[in-house]
């Protein structure tokens, strides 16, 4: 009974919290659904686990997360805002009470979640649904905007996750994972699905999940190479030249759509980013949309209090009191606040201290370390290749509860073999 009601779980978390969103135009707090189903998530995960109590095991791994736990609380009990480092700010909401469920949806994953072949429908119906979505908001005719004449942003690719860069985020993941299964597999579904996901990342415009898919996609050449295998190396060239037909039908699409002008002007931007920087020798603050300006603030936070930060969730409020200045300057080169690092290692160092973020790397390296048969295994391949894509966009971008919780869900699978071996591809 306990692990059926694990596997309802993380059947929401997988299925209900990429969806589970409020029109980001219309309400500033479009997280606050997912907040309430992912805290009702992880008390029910927490009730079940202690009722499982003496049972429950705990690996070199799994104890490296708990001194991770036990240092989220001591920088929460001794945080510049408890309160916020408790429930999470604005409508970011990752305080303690979220890092919190996202260990329990770690550990369920690892130790209980069962396999079935709906996960696999399930996933893809999602996957596509928000592909669709996304897309159709970059071509500007998403329905929902012009049957209720909601005002958007013109060719911007949220899809259900209110911001584009998250809407990267998760598609970092997910375009690994089709390609991978394609190259082993020769079904073309899988060739149209690695398409679809690759067209709404570009939508996305998300520069820092385009590096995550690069060089996810160096590991899986790798993989090919080391494999040897002709039948992969045709289906790697599929993917190759029709990721390069996407790319060109969307960069030289008719003035008509407008995706056109908004993937030009991206490229021109990072164009200009490139030759400011090679110009100046250095790179300037409003580099890569402002993030240079914040990850210099980032580090000089570090220094007031580089043991335990200021809590979970506080970088607005320790830029604010500490750098009022540089936060004012960031603030004016991106447009907008800088409640976040933009980078989740810098986040992790300014809000839960050096020991915190050492011991984040730490957990991290361990679970990949162990995955010593990546380039002979395809089912460690699929999970590593996601995984790595996140954690390579992550240096660029920020954490957000919509898609957070499943890159952690796929730390704990990764590791959970009875799961994998379930999988055929």
């Amino acid at each position: 009974m306990t692990n059926t009601i694990f596997n309802k779980v993380l059947y929401i978390i997988m299925f209900i919290v990429p969806v589970a969103t409020l029109p980001a135009d219309i309400f500033p707090l479009y997280n606050i659904v997912r907040y309430v189903i992912l805290l009702g998530c992880g008390i029910t995960l927490f009730i079940a686990l202690f009722k499982k109590r003496n049972e429950l095991k705990f690996d070199k791994i799994d104890k490296t997360l708990l001194v991770l736990l036990v240092i989220l609380f001591i920088s929460t009990i001794f945080s510049i805002k408890p309160f916020v480092s408790i429930i999470g700010t604005g409508n970011r909401l990752e305080g303690l009470l979220m890092f919190c469920v996202y260990i329990l949806t770690y550990y369920t994953a690892k130790y209980y979640f069962e396999y079935n072949e709906k996960i696999r429908k399930y996933s893809i119906f999602i996957i596509v649904f928000v592909c669709i979505i996304g897309i159709l908001q970059y071509y500007n005719i998403f329905p929902i905007y012009h049957i209720f004449n909601i005002k958007h942003l013109s060719s911007y690719s949220t899809s259900t996750f209110g911001n584009s860069n998250f809407f990267g985020s998760f598609l970092s993941m997910v375009v690994p994972i089709f390609m991978a299964i394609y190259i082993n597999n020769s079904k073309k579904r899988y060739l149209f699905f690695s398409g679809l996901t690759f067209l709404a990342l570009i939508a996305s415009l998300a520069r820092s999940a385009w590096v995550g898919l690069a060089v996810a996609s160096i590991i899986g050449l790798i993989y090919v190479v080391k494999n040897a295998n002709k039948y992969m190396y045709i289906r790697t060239l599929h993917i190759i030249c029709l990721f390069i037909v996407i790319f060109a039908f969307i960069y030289k699409s008719p003035e008509i759509f407008s995706m056109s002008n908004k993937l030009n002007s991206k490229i021109f931007q990072t164009g200009t980013d490139i030759y400011q920087t090679i110009e100046n020798g250095e790179l300037i603050d409003t580099t890569g949309s402002g993030r240079i300006g914040i990850w210099k603030m980032a580090i000089k936070l570090i220094s007031f209090n580089p043991l335990i930060g200021f809590g979970p969730d506080t970088f607005a409020y320790a830029g604010a009191y500490y750098l009022p200045q540089d936060m004012y300057n960031c603030c004016k080169a991106s447009g907008v606040i800088a409640d976040k690092a933009h980078n989740e290692y810098l986040q992790y160092a300014v809000t839960i201290g050096i020991p915190g973020l050492f011991v984040y790397l730490l957990f991290i390296y361990k679970i990949l370390e162990k995955q010593k048969d990546i380039f002979t295994n395809k089912i460690t391949l699929l999970f590593s290749v996601a995984i790595i894509a996140y954690l390579v966009q992550a240096f660029f971008n920020i954490s957000t509860i919509g898609v957070a919780p499943i890159f952690w869900l796929l730390l704990g699978l990764i590791q959970n073999d009875k799961f994998k071996s379930k999988i055929k591809i």
